[in-house]
């Protein structure tokens, strides 16, 4: 099968996690032998030698929507035709390409759309709805966000892909010096009103005074750091860490014991999943999408309410866990089968 994948996130140079978890639904599409090409309508992706990728550095709005069209139709004909257009992440531009090829392609050339974003949640914008109304097939990364797409057709659960760690890394988890204390961690863009970092300060600030040993690192970056960091200067056992790459945050997880969550929304949180098989205790706020992803298991703990006085009280009682979690559902080969049977269908 031909297969044009149209993209907003993809990893780039200065963030190399930037959509990452797009990207491996991407190859494993490859690995089944499909022929693909991807359009990115994001930022300038990073140089991938193995995917043909296409960028412009369009206008926003409708003024760039015929340049991201014309991608489109660049990358069917590069590939001497398409079989199906894989949008993830619809808005109104994609919703202008759908039209414009529907009226030019016909029933010759199928469409689906994969949903990664948050916003379907509390109101997906009107080109959203559209292109998922106009797809043949429409999925998505939880079961949460799936229940609100369908009602614009039926909407298939595909879980993000996670990477097993390598049995040298797990013989990490058990080599963990025993201590007398906890460390905690935070892995996420600093963008307050999403992931809820204040949040996770307040408590921390709760916490030290009464566990002088325990520490706190947040890695990550985003607009909101430098104000975060100035407003709360004053916490001690606390280190800011920039943006990491994926292996990195995962040798990150290996040297903390808890992560804690305290986003607002989640669609699927693939960090939740990659501390659980690194052996970390997660707390996790009750947002929506991971309740419904990740099997109920004693490392995992959503709590009831986003107080940061509960986080506190949670983060004291929080324990180091002994095992990791493995998550065999969410490997390559098993997302690889139902991308398959989603597409034959």
């Amino acid at each position: 099968m031909r297969i044009v994948h149209v993209v907003r996130m993809w990893p780039t140079n200065s963030d190399p996690q930037h959509g990452s978890f797009i990207k491996a639904h991407v190859i494993a599409t490859q690995k089944l032998g499909h022929d693909i090409r991807v359009v990115s309508l994001g930022p300038t992706p990073l140089k991938d030698e193995e995917i043909s990728n296409y960028h412009s550095n369009t206008l926003k709005g409708p003024i760039g929507w015929r340049t991201k069209l014309n991608l489109v139709k660049k990358a069917i004909h590069d590939l001497n035709g398409c079989d199906m257009l894989h949008i993830h992440g619809g808005s109104a531009d994609t919703a202008y390409i759908l039209i414009r090829l529907k009226s030019k392609y016909g029933k010759s050339l199928k469409y689906a759309v994969t949903e990664h974003q948050s916003h379907w949640f509390y109101g997906a914008p009107l080109g959203a709805k559209v292109t998922a109304k106009l797809a043949d097939l429409r999925s998505a990364v939880s079961p949460a966000l799936s229940e609100i797409i369908k009602k614009n057709g039926k909407t298939t659960f595909i879980p993000n892909i996670l990477q097993k760690p390598t049995e040298s890394s797990i013989k990490k988890i058990y080599k963990r010096k025993e201590k007398n204390h906890r460390d905690f961690l935070f892995v996420g863009d600093i963008v307050d009103t999403i992931k809820g970092i204040s949040g996770i300060l307040k408590a921390w600030e709760i916490h030290s005074n009464t566990f002088k040993k325990d520490k706190l690192t947040i890695v990550g970056d985003g607009p909101d750091k430098q104000k975060l960091k100035n407003r709360f200067c004053d916490l001690g056992r606390l280190e800011w860490k920039g943006r990491f790459e994926v292996h990195e945050v995962h040798e990150e997880m290996f040297k903390n014991d808890i992560l804690i969550v305290n986003s607002k929304i989640e669609t699927f949180s693939m960090v939740i999943g990659e501390a659980l098989e690194r052996g970390m205790y997660v707390i996790c706020s009750p947002c929506k999408g991971p309740q419904g992803v990740y099997p109920k298991c004693d490392s995992l703990n959503f709590r009831k309410s986003f107080l940061y006085n509960e986080l506190a009280n949670f983060m004291s009682e929080a324990k180091r866990p002994s095992e990791p979690i493995f998550l065999d559902d969410f490997r390559e080969n098993k997302i690889m089968l139902i991308l398959e049977n989603w597409y034959s269908s």
